[in-house]
């Protein structure tokens, strides 16, 4: 009877334990998982697996287990917030498959999509021909953001978040720093920490700025 208390309390503990570790970094949805966000989920859960069977592990381990590699992985997520290109390395970067209504076949082959599996993603969005999609964008989590024809003005790029510029936004529009900056100044912002967000609507050739 102990040993079945024993692996009750350790699965009780540890679930608990997950959930808050999950609430407390910020993870809002399972859809939104980035690569790394799921290989922290499986080694998190994976501590807890090892441990139920285990009478040499008890309940304080487990917790000793979970608060330590909570607070690693905090410690990573905050360092990849302040530094972009690994950020980018780790958790990958959105992949354009169709801009302006043309396939994109490099990215496309890059990220190992036939035609069926495109479509297929495409009527998920409610774009039920590769024809009527504008744009469409693999998302990082390998969702889908489906932009179509009749909705092209909405099109927009986040450039500066929290007066950190966005290279691989910019690398992906063909777009430089250097272009920004002067497009920044030309609207009279010259310090780019002022400002919250800077998205680029590309049909408007126009940036959308809000400072602080």
């Amino acid at each position: 009877m102990a040993m079945y208390i024993g692996i009750a309390s350790k699965m009780l503990i540890g679930s608990i334990g997950i959930f808050i570790l999950i609430r407390l970094l910020g993870k809002k949805a399972m859809s939104e998982l980035t690569p790394f966000d799921l290989l922290y989920i499986l080694i998190l859960g994976a501590l807890v697996e090892e441990a139920l069977y285990d009478d040499k592990v008890n309940v304080f381990h487990i917790v000793f287990a979970l608060v330590l590699w909570g607070a690693v992985v905090y410690i990573i997520e905050k360092f990849l917030e302040k530094t972009e290109r690994i950020s980018t390395l780790v958790q990958g970067k959105p992949s354009i498959l169709i801009e302006k209504g043309k396939l994109n076949l490099e990215e496309l082959e890059n990220n190992h999509f036939d035609m069926e599996q495109l479509r297929s993603m495409l009527r998920q969005n409610d774009c039920y021909s590769i024809y009527d999609a504008y744009y469409a964008i693999l998302e990082v989590n390998g969702g889908l953001t489906v932009i179509k024809k009749d909705q092209e003005e909405v099109l927009t790029f986040l450039l500066l978040e929290e007066g950190k510029i966005k290279l691989n936004v910019l690398n992906s529009i063909n777009k430089d720093e250097k272009w920004l900056r002067e497009e920044l100044t030309e609207q009279g912002y010259h310090n780019i920490e002022n400002i919250l967000y800077c998205e680029w609507n590309m049909n408007k050739e126009k940036l959308l700025i809000e400072t602080y």
